[in-house]
């Protein structure tokens, strides 16, 4: 579907192009913005870096969660694998087909989103809304742009504006229902926790139609969607299984300090739950409820996970915007609070900006450059994912470890290692570490300066690093070659 295909409330013919085009206009001019942020300036994050190597090990012959170890579960892989095969087959960058595919998630998005908006009345479709979500979609994810919670995001937005339209008793086609119902699956299988962000709409639409069944049909596509999932997991990727009570040990118990979490993932939201209260609308759209109660599934799935990534509030944060937006449409509101509030919601949006705006070091890949001969195999001395990505991909290098980090290890030390299964698993994890370095013999290795002492306390791994020795430091990390 072209971004010429946004809609506008204007329902005449007299008129209608040049009215049409503005908002059209302006989503392309930001999906060309987003293009040149994620080409020249702030290339994709170290979580999508590490996936597409996964993807491309895999595709290599490699077996998921065997000879690759990754610590999500396969769908967190299977979101960019058709997208690094295609660009293998064209001899593209993965980096730039999967910026390429998102950028035309996120038109789509837009234009599904306003097209079930107009249904909703005039007043709900102003000139404002697809370059909102344009901007919501496009820019505002910045460093973590095609993070899986870029892909719910896009998924999300369409689903609620069909649960605005079904709580408002307006006529919904059962295709798009049950569509929505396909890409509410989607967002669970994405994460589960996301199940938070599709639920608590629901209910609201439930609610106020006095009657679930309108929902019936989307409910069976999601559980179809998810049923299926579970099936695929089973047949293509029983390892990970296998890898269930380590990640339980280890991965799954970590968490921020409380008080940092709560104030992390909560702060966004709450700004915009309170300029919404500064704004006090006579009414509330449809649309703003249902990207707030979003927003609100999408931070208590933040809060659930309890790391405080910055990818795990983007959603919730950008849902939250938008609510705010979709409130200051209100005409009937007193227009001093809805200038106080828009300069507010502008401030909003610049923050959360900063927030996102997460860039490597580009001094770390100089010093990888001018050490090392082109296309390096690497791994990094780490607990730290961000330690080796995307670095190692920016440098053209060729990761050779069976795992991205000494994640397994972190998790255990947090456990404590007084805990039997916590030190196994982390003896388990160093003994891999150096299995791999061995086995390998990369041509350099990067050093997390910060936790250089600690781990090269432990034997195994400074016997594995014995021939290697280190030749210069960038950006908290220490890079060691071989002798």
């Amino acid at each position: 579907m072209s971004v010429s295909a946004l809609p506008t409330p204007s329902q005449g013919t007299a008129g209608l192009l040049p009215k049409m085009s503005l908002p059209a206009l302006a989503a392309a001019a930001l999906a060309l913005l987003a293009i040149v942020i994620q080409s020249l300036w702030m290339p994709v994050d170290a979580d999508v870096s590490w996936l597409i190597t996964v993807c491309e090990r895999v595709l290599g012959g490699d077996r998921l969660y065997e000879n690759i170890i990754e610590v999500n579960p396969p769908a967190s892989v299977w979101l960019y694998m058709p997208l690094v095969w295609t660009a293998a087959r064209l001899g593209l960058r993965p980096e730039a087909v999967i910026v390429g595919a998102f950028v035309v998630g996120a038109l789509a998005s837009t234009t599904a989103t306003v097209r079930l908006a107009a249904s909703l009345g005039d007043d709900e479709t102003p000139g404002w809304l697809a370059p909102a979500l344009a901007f919501a979609t496009l820019v505002l994810p910045m460093g973590l742009f095609a993070e899986r919670e870029h892909a719910a995001l896009l998924l999300a937005l369409p689903i609620l504006a069909a649960l605005a339209t079904i709580a408002e008793g307006k006529a919904t086609p059962r295709g798009s229902t049950v569509l929505s119902g396909i890409g509410a699956g989607l967002v669970i299988v994405l994460k589960p926790p996301f199940a938070l962000a599709i639920l608590a709409p629901a209910v609201w639409a439930a609610v106020k139609q006095r009657s679930v069944r309108p929902l019936l049909p989307a409910f069976a596509a999601a559980c179809m969607v998810c049923a299926m999932y579970a099936l695929a997991v089973a047949a293509l990727a029983p390892a990970y299984f296998d890898l269930l009570p380590v990640l339980e040990q280890t991965y799954l118990r970590m968490h921020e300090v409380w008080w940092k979490l709560i104030i992390g993932v909560l702060l966004f939201p709450a700004i915009s739950a309170g300029l919404v209260a500064v704004l006090r609308p006579p009414r509330i759209p449809p649309l703003a409820v249902a990207w707030s109660l979003g927003a609100l599934g999408f931070t208590a799935a933040a809060l659930v996970q309890a790391k405080n990534y910055p990818n795990h509030w983007l959603p919730g944060a950008a849902l939250a915007a938008l609510a705010v937006a979709a409130a200051l449409s209100v005409s009937e509101t007193e227009k001093d609070r809805r200038r106080l509030v828009g300069a507010g919601l502008i401030l909003l949006v610049a923050m959360e900006l900063h927030a996102t705006a997460i860039r490597p070091d580009p001094a770390l890949a100089s010093a990888i450059e001018q050490a090392v001969p082109p296309a390096p195999t690497i791994m990094a001395l780490s607990t730290e994912l961000d330690t080796g990505h995307p670095v190692t991909r920016n440098v053209g290098g060729q990761w050779v470890g069976s795992r991205a980090s000494l994640f397994t290890a972190a998790g255990a030390r947090f456990v404590g290692l007084k805990h039997p299964q916590a030190a196994a698993l982390y003896r388990d994890d160093v003994h891999a570490f150096a299995l791999d370095v061995a086995r390998h013999r990369p041509e350099l290795i990067l050093v997390n300066l910060a936790e250089k002492p600690q781990l090269m306390a432990e034997p195994e791994i400074r016997s594995a690093m014995a021939a290697y020795h280190p030749s210069r430091r960038a950006d908290g990390v220490e890079l060691w070659l071989r002798r």
